[in-house]
Formats: C-alpha cells, sequence, structure tokens
C-alpha cells in the first residue's frame, strides 16, 4: 500500500510567522490537531500541533499571539514521497517517535501529511477488504 493512499491531501500549511493564537484558532475551526510550516517555496519547515501548543506556549504562560509558529513548532520535519510505502511511514514513525508525517511531491512541495489516525483506518479498510476476499474465497471453496 502506498502513502498516497491513505494520505490527507491539501494539509493546512501556514507561514512560519503566524502567530501562535491564529493556528489554534485555524485548529478549533478546521477542527485538525495540526499545521505545517512551509517556507516561501512550499517546502516544509516545521509542524506545529495541539501538543506544541500546550506545552511551549500555554503552559509557559506566553501570549498567544506574541509568539509564532517557528518559535514552537517541531522540527525537523520528517517527509516522504508521495509513492513511499505505508511499511516505511510507519517505521519511521517509530523510528523518530513522532505522530505525523509530511507527504511531498517530486520537488519537495507538500501535497498531504499522514497521522497514526490515518494509518489505522487504513489498516481497518484492509483488513476489512481482505476478510471480504476470504469469505468470497471461503464461500468458493465450498461449492
Amino acid at each position: 500500500m502506498k502513502v498516497s493512499d491513505i494520505m490527507v491531501k491539501n494539509p493546512v500549511i501556514v507561514d512560519p510567522n503566524t502567530s501562535c493564537g491564529r493556528i489554534a484558532r485555524i485548529m478549533r475551526d478546521k477542527k485538525i490537531g495540526s499545521v505545517i510550516l512551509a517556507d516561501e517555496n512550499g517546502k516544509p519547515v516545521g509542524i506545529v500541533t495541539e501538543r506544541d501548543l500546550v506545552h511551549r506556549v500555554m503552559a509557559l504562560e506566553k501570549d498567544p499571539d506574541m509568539c509564532f509558529a517557528h518559535q514552537v513548532s517541531s522540527k525537523p520535519v520528517v517527509a516522504v514521497g508521495v509513492h513511499a510505502d505505508v511499511d516505511m511511514v510507519v517505521d519511521l514513525m517509530n523510528d523518530y517517535k513522532i505522530r505525523r508525517i509530511v507527504i511531498v511531491d517530486e520537488k519537495d512541495k507538500i501535497v498531504g501529511i499522514v497521522t497514526t489516525d490515518d494509518l489505522s483506518k487504513g489498516l481497518r479498510e484492509m483488513s476489512e477488504e481482505l476478510a471480504v476476499k476470504y469469505h468470497i474465497i471461503a464461500q468458493r471453496l465450498r461449492s
């Protein structure tokens, strides 16, 4: 299975100078847990997660509108190409102890994101497909 089969396309991308308050409002409004930071060429330079906002802004009692994405983002960004295998993504998540991987095209521009939730959903769908195939094969063998 390829990462393109399970990735979320068109993830939310923000400028590294976006305020943490603005990021929090974007996450709330779009019901998402992270945003990707991109440079002027569209290449990923960081990720800000809900956890980053809690640990690096709120817990330190910083003013969310006076601190910026590049100051609190998780770096470096772990990214893979759009044609990467899901197995590779799982290995990278385990190796780096991360929950999100950015997906890039051949020019390193952001085209998607894969989270542990996306992996779970993809694996469940694969399991369901396999169960159906097994059921069909078992019925044919009984006939």
